[in-house]
């Protein structure tokens, strides 16, 4: 693949949580997924908003996108599944079956291609990442969400 430099901010949808489903760190998720490039924990409101690694201070400057990165999107709920995935395979499972369990995943190929990933996983079956192009996206967050920016691609563009 050639590679085209693009750069995106991706924009960021904010929801209120009937109730927040209670924090958790990087610490809190299995494997490759607790070693991000960038992190952030969504706060109620921007302000609130907490860097979790350095390098990176606020939830738009990790929404900047450039190709081949990808964005990742973990409530609490989807820590807890991947963690007892994780447990389940004795520590032994794949980056893309552990991302399998984001609420969203969001990349730019590196020919500049915006679009999303689709992983019917979850732990029902093998896990095939699909990916599907875009012309716009919106990242869906709620408080105490954690979203993880990969420098480069844990999963197969194709």
């Amino acid at each position: 693949m050639a590679t085209k430099k693009v750069e995106i901010q991706i924009p960021v949808e904010r929801q209120k949580a009937a109730q927040a489903a209670g924090n958790f760190d990087l610490a809190d998720l299995p494997g490759l997924l607790a070693t991000p490039d960038a992190a952030v924990r969504v706060g109620k409101t921007a302000k609130q908003d907490k860097a979790l690694l350095t390098g990176v201070r606020t939830l738009n400057s990790l929404t900047k996108i450039t190709s081949g990165q990808v964005l990742a999107n973990y409530g609490r709920s989807e820590s807890r599944w991947a963690q007892t995935y994780q447990r389940r395979r004795a520590g032994n499972a794949e980056i893309h079956e552990l991302l399998s369990y984001a609420r969203q995943i969001i990349g730019i190929t590196p020919d500049g291609e915006l679009g999303i990933f689709l992983m019917g996983h979850a732990g029902q079956g093998s896990c095939i990442p699909l990916w599907v192009p875009q012309e716009e996206i919106n990242l869906t967050v709620q408080p105490n969400d954690i979203i993880m920016r990969f420098e480069e691609n844990p999963l197969d563009w194709e």
